[in-house]
């Protein structure tokens, strides 16, 4: 029979990863019981209806009353909650004890345990799920006494490394298909242009079977101009560079070159003086370059204005500005004099002011006018307020020409490792390295970006090789919503830098001063989740309720267990779906985490205060023994 092409979208990976983990290696026999989880997605009803043809006794669970009811009309009779870890328990009670033959696993964290825990002797697990292998989670081996199987089920790892075998395994699953065995699940269809709505609806959990992307309108194409591949400058026209003559806006120029130009006009305070300055000179003379330095203070109106007077006398139209001057005198505020603050502060603004009050008075608009900012303002810099604040200023200057539709790129430069102000001060160079992590950047690949920035038409950018976890260690702000993507993305790496010191607060806050900031801690990391500004979510509200589901629920679980440096029981959201609930469980694990640390911290002290040599896995033991110790009413006194 013809089977619609949406439908056969279904197919190949939910049936094929069903085919191999309940055929190929739990070798699931008829008369055997087998628990689902997730049932009414679509590998769980792919599972369903190849259990029933291997003539299995089907348990299932799935996490909300609209899906345990679908289960029922597919005729599963053994149906179960996925959001609470009562399942485990109900399936015994049912099975009078005994439990499951099979376990197909999506669930993560202590449903894992309780999972283990009602297999019968040679069951088989069978784990669909990737978070607990990526956190390297741990499970006890008591439950394998019972010749249990453990099976971790990547369907991607065996196309790629047993051909033969898959070829084998879909050509038996279609063979089922074709037969009338199995058949494509049900799916909700999204045309391509609504492509917005169909990860909405999924957001919400609403699908079952599977969401289906169309092609049955054409799509709507936006016709723009095609971007070139590289950054290809006018030959016949005149580049100005400030600070063109030394350090990075010398290599700026040489850039410059590099593209395409011929003719470069480079201005500096004191002209070609340096030997640097005239040993450039002399390459670009050899290479053909039509070059002109000349001293000129853009601080100084009529000294720019000069300049571009003497370049409309003798060279070619100028169609690009780079201004790359910088003075640096740095100082912390408290002892920073007027004359710092001017000294940084002119160059950079009343230069660049300088230079677009002049560019506006060109016969021809400007193909690029560069300015050089400084990461610094993304960030902020210890000692460096005029310099930060000179930069911010050429960013709001750029931000107006914009604005007026007018050529302009503010590229925020990071550490340049191999020409100008670092490359001469390498214990600063290593200060900012130990504060902002990865290398400096060298000259040629700094630049390769703004070529890109130029190509692609962007400003604004950071151009820097960035560590937030060695950023975060000294960065006063790093806990503010503006940095809150950097640090999502370094969540998954073991730093502190997003932790309050909970154990502080533990100490010096009220139980309700602590509940309170506990559940804002909560709603902010909820907000980002859900997009739902913090006025709206109700802490006694369950966070299902909001549009929570499984997949955006192990986000906040790893989201808070980033946050507040415990592990959290992933069932824990099911136990406790309101914040002001969750919240209550958060102070609970924050306070057995804060007592087993000092409890090692005491008795490492006591070993050291007696010259006992002992491990720290010693230690450890110790406190936890200890810790059991003190739960015990009888055990009070021991504090």
């Amino acid at each position: 029979d013809f089977i619609h092409y949406e439908a056969a979208a279904t197919i190949p990976s939910t049936f094929f990863t069903v085919y191999y983990a309940l055929k190929q290696l739990a070798q699931l026999e008829a008369g055997e019981r087998i628990l689902i989880h997730g049932a009414a997605g679509g590998v769980g009803i792919a599972a369903i209806q190849l259990a029933t043809h291997l003539g299995a006794e089907i348990y299932a669970t799935a996490s909300s009353p609209e899906k345990r009811d679908f289960l029922r009309l597919m005729g599963v009779k053994h149906i179960y909650n996925s959001r609470s870890l009562s399942f485990a328990d109900d399936i015994l009670h049912d099975t009078q004890g005994q439990g499951v033959d099979v376990v197909l696993n999506s669930l993560a964290g202590e449903a894992i345990n309780r999972n283990l825990q009602i297999l019968r002797p040679f069951g088989r697990f069978l784990e669909l799920g990737k978070r607990d292998f990526y956190q390297n989670s741990r499970i006890g081996l008591r439950p394998f006494r019972n010749n249990i199987s453990y099976f971790g089920i990547d369907a991607d790892q065996l196309m790629q490394a047993k051909p033969a075998l898959t070829r084998r395994l879909f050509r038996e699953m279609m063979e089922l298909m074709a037969t009338g065995q199995l058949a494509p699940l049900p799916y909700k269809a999204f045309d391509a242009n609504h492509i917005v709505e169909a990860f909405r609806y999924m957001q919400q959990a609403r699908q079952i079977g599977k969401i289906v992307v169309t092609y049955e309108q054409p799509l709507r194409q936006v016709h723009t101009a095609p971007l070139p591949s590289q950054l290809e400058l006018n030959p016949n026209a005149t580049y100005v560079v400030t600070g063109g003559l030394g350090g990075f806006g010398l290599r700026t120029a040489q850039w410059l070159v590099e593209k395409g130009a011929q003719h470069l006009l480079l201005l500096s305070r004191r002209g070609a003086q340096s030997t640097e300055a005239t040993e450039a000179l002399a390459q670009f003379k050899a290479q053909h370059i039509d070059v002109h330095a000349l001293a000129c203070d853009v601080t100084q109106a009529d000294s720019v204005q000069a300049a571009f007077d003497y370049a409309a006398q003798h060279m070619p139209t100028i169609k690009g500005i780079v201004h790359a001057a910088t003075v640096i005198d740095d100082a912390l505020i408290i002892n920073m004099s007027a004359e710092q603050i001017r000294r940084v502060l002119e160059p950079k603004i009343l230069g660049a002011w300088h230079l677009h009050e002049q560019s506006l008075a060109l016969t021809e608009p400007l193909d690029l006018f560069v300015v050089y900012s400084s990461a610094t303002t993304l960030f902020g810099n210890l000692g460096q307020s005029n310099y930060v604040a000179a930069n911010h200023w050429l960013e709001a200057l750029m931000g107006l020409r914009l604005q007026q539709g007018l050529a302009a790129t503010n590229v925020r430069w990071g550490a340049i490792d191999d020409v100008g102000f670092l490359a001469r001060h390498d214990q600063i160079k290593e200060a900012l390295k130990d504060r902002m992590g990865g290398a400096a950047l060298p000259a040629s690949l700094a630049l390769r970006a703004l070529e890109s920035m130029l190509v692609h038409q962007q400003s604004h950018l950071g151009v820097m090789e960035l560590d937030w976890n060695a950023l975060d260690r000294f960065l006063p702000s790093a806990n503010s919503p503006k940095f809150s993507a950097l640090a999502h993305l370094a969540s998954d790496t073991d730093h502190d830098g997003h932790r309050e010191d909970w154990a502080e607060l533990i100490n010096t806050m009220s139980p309700t001063e602590l509940q309170e900031h506990v559940i804002h801690v909560i709603k902010v990391e909820v907000s980002e989740i859900l997009r739902l500004p913090i006025p709206r979510i109700d802490a006694q509200q369950s966070i299902y309720d909001m549009g929570l589901d499984s997949l955006l629920g192990v986000e906040l679980v790893l989201a808070l267990e980033n946050r507040f440096g415990v592990r959290i029981p992933v069932m824990s959201l099911s136990e406790s779906p309101t914040i002001e609930r969750l919240s209550l469980k958060l102070i609970e694990l924050l306070q057995g985490a804060q007592t087993e640390s000092s409890l090692s911290s005491e008795i490492q002290l006591l070993a050291a205060q007696h010259n006992i040599d002992v491990s720290q896995e010693t230690i450890d033991q110790t406190a936890e023994q200890l810790e059991a110790e003190l739960q015990q009413p009888s055990s009070r006194n021991l504090h």
